[in-house]
């Protein structure tokens, strides 16, 4: 998966959306990585409230607090998450990685009917892989803007476009980085 491999989950409409997939405590989360600008280790990331990277800077915030979910302490396998758009920027941390993945947007779901408080603000469905299921979050939620409706819609691509085996991510990360996650699913560590 993802940066240790990439997956594509299809369907038949070719229209998708590519997720980062990360683990925050137990849960694992997919953020549409349109917005993801990088990846850095904790290290990187420095202890300043905010962090910068490539000339851009990244406000921290407790994600895991506010998904109400338990984050592990830091790890090895802990990464900050630098995430924006056009209009604001945020930096997180995830308990790990899991990587890229394209989900045919036909195979997103919505959550289930007991989802009726603020969760339905902080998620937008859900989408179910081989060894997990993944909560989408909800990428205005998390950068702290006012919502749309049909905000997956935004991120969608339409994978015809792309040539079988052709792999365009839109996150770019510096060469450190993918040598490090090329390392990491090798088995070795740092």
């Amino acid at each position: 998966m993802g940066l240790r491999g990439h997956k594509t989950v299809m369907a038949s409409s070719g229209l998708a959306v590519r997720f980062l997939v990360a683990l925050i405590g137990p849960t694992y989360v997919a953020f549409p990585s349109h917005w993801v600008r990088g990846i850095v280790t904790p290290a990187e990331g420095g202890q300043e409230r905010l962090v910068t990277w490539a000339n851009a800077s990244y406000e921290r915030t407790d994600l895991a607090r506010r998904l109400k979910s338990q984050a592990e302490d830091v790890t090895v396998e802990t990464r900050i998450v630098l995430y924006a758009n056009e209009q604001r920027s945020r930096s997180f941390a995830v308990d790990k990685v899991v990587g890229l993945i394209d989900v045919e947007r036909a195979l997103i779901q919505p959550l289930p009917a007991q989802f009726r408080g603020g969760e339905r603000e902080r998620l937008l469905g859900l989408f179910v892989e081989a060894s997990y299921i993944a909560l989408i979050a909800n990428p205005f939620w998390v950068l702290e803007l006012p919502s749309r409706t049909n905000v997956l819609d935004v991120f969608a691509i339409r994978v015809s476009e792309r040539r079988p085996g052709e792999f365009d991510s839109r996150l770019r990360l510096p060469s450190g980085a993918l040598e490090e996650a090329s390392a990491m699913s090798a088995g070795s560590a740092r």
